[in-house]
């Protein structure tokens, strides 16, 4: 058999909403013994099979105090509020003629005027009660998905608009570069016109770089002329010492092997 800890949690708190629906809809009870039909359930029942096709068992019952506050938070201030405002609404119309009526004739006595004073503070009572134990906003999966769809559609939006500013941004980039390149291009076409113009000398400076290379051609000329004459300078150097040198040994050994000279007396 399935079991409730308590009709506080909140499988039981939706348990006790849809025992109301089964009373009032499908049992078609009145509101008065709804009322203390869903007042004993709260308070003292164990459970629920009586009024209800669900099997179900409650651990631990509410009490009364505990009970009391659940019957008013989940049934009489989400069924019942408007009936308790139009009683409020009525009480005080009903004063108002009381009043009006006291002021114009002396039929009314002042325990009338007492009495519907009492009764309109006694509605303003209820209703005060009525309002103080009205339930905390249902966590309804639906709702929650509404909320966080519309949650996610704000972000949507933000980000879009993020997107849109740096778009914004980007595009203005964009033509900054675009104008940076025009200025770039013309920069490249005027040192594209300085390169020709350096590639195309003048016919006087060709003719100058020619006399250079004549002279040039000239000078190197006369730069081997001039080696080979210093070579040759050194080669008759060269063979002149040699000469000398043997000439000098040729000497030395014929004064060498001639006889010597005899004494005189």
């Amino acid at each position: 058999m399935p079991e409730l800890i308590s009709l506080a949690s909140p499988e039981g708190r939706r348990l006790y909403r849809q025992l109301y629906s089964t009373l009032r809809t499908e049992q078609q009870r009145g509101a008065g013994e709804t009322l203390r039909i869903l007042w004993q359930v709260a308070t003292g029942a164990r459970t629920v099979q009586e009024y209800s096709s669900n099997d179900i068992t409650i651990r631990h019952p509410l009490g009364l105090l505990a009970g009391t506050r659940l019957w008013l938070e989940e049934i009489v201030s989400r069924y019942y509020y408007s009936t308790v405002l139009s009683f409020v609404y009525g009480g005080a119309a009903i004063l108002l003629v009381v009043i009006g009526l006291r002021r114009f004739s002396s039929s009314i006595s002042d325990t009338v005027v007492l009495l519907s004073v009492g009764l309109e503070a006694l509605l303003l009572l209820l209703l005060f009660t009525v309002m103080f134990f009205s339930p905390a906003e249902d966590h309804d999966p639906h709702t929650a998905a509404i909320g966080e769809l519309l949650s996610e559609v704000g972000e949507i939006g933000r980000d879009y608009a993020i997107v849109l500013h740096q778009l914004e941004t980007t595009t203005t980039a964009i033509t900054e570069l675009v104008s940076q390149t025009t200025r770039l291009a013309a920069a490249a076409e005027q040192a594209a016109q300085a390169a020709s113009a350096a590639t195309s000398p003048s016919p006087a400076l060709v003719e100058h770089l020619r006399s250079v290379n004549d002279a040039l051609d000239q000078l190197r000329t006369r730069i081997e002329m001039l080696a080979d004459a210093v070579g040759a300078i050194k080669q008759d150097r060269i063979e002149h010492a040699v000469r000398t040198q043997l000439a000098q040994l040729l000497e030395a050994r014929i004064s060498d092997r001639s006889p010597s000279a005899p004494p005189q007396h």
